[in-house]
């Protein structure tokens, strides 16, 4: 990556893996060829099944969406993952020498059986102080593919049907919805979207140039 010391971040998130064990994964992304394949580096991939190749979680889509160069680091937040995983996670953004975001590093820190054994405890000693919410708008992929069908399920609960059987307008809201979201910065989602709505890749942009306006 450019002004970064590729080697260094190699040696460092392997050694943080050593220290911090099997239930945390570390992954570099490099964003400046799109968002379709960022993962460049990974350890302990298991913790979400992710693997190099793979794409970024939906919050990273949507910050870079915005443009927002001078965000700050995500330094602590939780999510729900599937199989009732909780996990624990820091981000850390990489800027080039304009402070564009290039890149990032993502700590997760699979934190359920820590959970199960302070439940335990709090049991055993009969003191139950208000655990912290767990944030659920966070969603961790295995690639882009899984990331566009979550983006696709969510048109259709908020529409209230199939992407199919969507009217002219619905599919509008919908493809501004999307756009919003920085789905458009993904390289197949226009293909993707065309099959789903049953329309041509001309009416997907004219409807996606409707919805701008």
């Amino acid at each position: 990556m450019i002004d970064i010391n590729y080697d260094f971040l190699q040696r460092l998130i392997r050694n943080l893996g050593e220290l911090f064990g099997d239930k945390c994964e570390i992954v570099v992304h490099d964003y400046r060829n799109g968002l379709d394949h960022t993962i460049i580096d990974i350890v302990n991939g298991q913790v979400t099944g992710r693997s190099v190749g793979g794409c970024p979680s939906k919050s990273v889509v949507e910050k870079l969406s915005s443009n927002l160069d001078g965000a700050d680091n995500e330094l602590v937040y939780f999510t729900n993952c599937e199989k009732g995983k909780i996990i624990k996670s820091a981000t850390t953004y990489i800027k080039d020498n304009d402070n564009h975001i290039i890149g990032s590093v993502c700590v997760n820190m699979d934190i359920t059986d820590l959970l199960l054994a302070e439940n335990a405890l709090k049991a055993f000693i009969n003191y139950t102080p208000s655990a912290p919410a767990v944030e659920n708008s966070e969603v961790l992929v295995r690639n882009v593919d899984e990331l566009l069908q979550y983006y696709m399920n969510e048109v259709e609960r908020m529409i209230g049907k199939p992407m199919g059987l969507m009217s002219k307008a619905e599919k509008v809201q919908a493809l501004r919805y999307l756009d919003q979201k920085g789905v458009f910065k993904i390289a197949k989602a226009s293909v993707s979207l065309c099959e789903a709505f049953h329309i041509s890749k001309y009416t997907l942009y004219s409807y996606l140039e409707e919805s701008r306006n």
